[in-house]
């Protein structure tokens, strides 16, 4: 027992010391001038056009930041997170989302700065532009995964806890939703990590076995049954009957607008007085949209809706009836 306790006494004495020491090394950091430059050259990098150079960036300002002091890899931060913006292309929201992912990763991204950085993550997780008769952004969501995969690792429960059902939602969203099959494997895989590390998110030992590696893989699959499944949770309903609402419908694919009036037509056995306050009425609005994608997907999915409505009614034994307020 004396060995112990001179044991203890001893590491709680070199503990004390080495912080005093860091802290002194924080007070007196004698940085190299070049070193601005470097990182200046690192985050052109991260809008280079080929994905190679913006992965390297990426790793490289991880590196770095991990041997500055806090206050400096506080400001690195800061001017990572002015990539996002509208403004910039798609190849800066990437490198942007694998830096970030790589300080989550190293524990370097601080829990007072998840209020800036979450709000621009879920917006990256969203990220489709449109382009003519195509769009891009798929590496961008998949990059987006990978931060909300680094989350798992870098935080504890309780700092995390704010944001837990804005992130859950989102990879969610993605997960069943996304027409690419690797970000909705990505998705899948983040949520997944989350759920074993963090073991915050609802319901997630049920969602992560039903929506596995093979089971996202079936696009048709998720949009018919999968979804069905996760709007079963009072949690997450709501947030994906909006998202087919105000994203998927006016979607540039004419198979995904397909798929997303499928879904709602299955939905609406879910929610369906959602379905014939919220829904119905906007869906009537896009019908008269100038554009030709949100007017078809919205005729498609007002459709499956009231004829889904007619056959709930008759299910339940009453009258299938439009309020006035729908019609008008």
């Amino acid at each position: 027992s004396r060995i112990l306790l001179h044991t203890l006494s001893t590491s709680t004495q070199e503990s004390m010391i080495k912080s005093h020491k860091s802290e002194e090394l924080n007070e007196d950091f004698d940085l190299p001038e070049e070193l601005e430059s470097i990182i200046d050259l690192l985050t052109i990098g991260l809008k280079d056009k080929d994905t190679i150079v913006r992965w390297c960036a990426a790793k490289g300002i991880g590196r770095i930041t991990g041997r500055l002091p806090q206050e400096l890899a506080d400001e690195v931060v800061g001017s990572l997170l002015e990539l996002f913006n509208f403004a910039e292309l798609d190849s800066a929201w990437h490198g942007g989302c694998l830096a970030l992912a790589e300080l989550g990763r190293r524990g370097l991204l601080l829990p007072n700065r998840l209020s800036d950085v979450v709000p621009i993550i879920l917006k990256a997780l969203m990220y489709d532009e449109r382009r003519g008769s195509y769009s891009v952004g798929s590496h961008v969501r998949d990059a987006a995964c990978y931060v909300c995969w680094s989350f798992a690792r870098a935080y504890e429960p309780e700092q995390i806890s704010a944001y837990i059902l804005d992130i859950s939602a989102s990879l969610l969203i993605v997960t069943v939703f996304d027409r690419e099959v690797s970000c909705r494997r990505a998705a899948s895989a983040a949520f997944q990590e989350n759920v074993g590390r963090q073991g915050t998110f609802p319901h997630g030992i049920d969602i992560v076995t039903a929506t596995d590696y093979f089971a996202v893989g079936n696009c048709t699959y998720c949009y018919h049954n999968l979804c069905v499944y996760l709007a079963g949770f009072e949690e997450y309903k709501t947030k994906l009957i909006d998202h087919l609402l105000k994203v998927k419908i006016s979607h540039w694919d004419s198979e995904i607008r397909i798929l997303t009036s499928v879904a709602f037509h299955n939905l609406t056995d879910v929610a369906p007085q959602y379905m014939m306050d919220k829904v119905l009425p906007l869906l009537l609005v896009e019908t008269s949209s100038i554009d030709v994608c949100t007017k078809h997907g919205s005729i498609l999915a007002l459709s499956e809706v009231v004829y889904a409505l007619y056959l709930h009614s008759k299910k339940i034994g009453t009258d299938f009836i439009l309020q006035n307020s729908v019609l008008e």
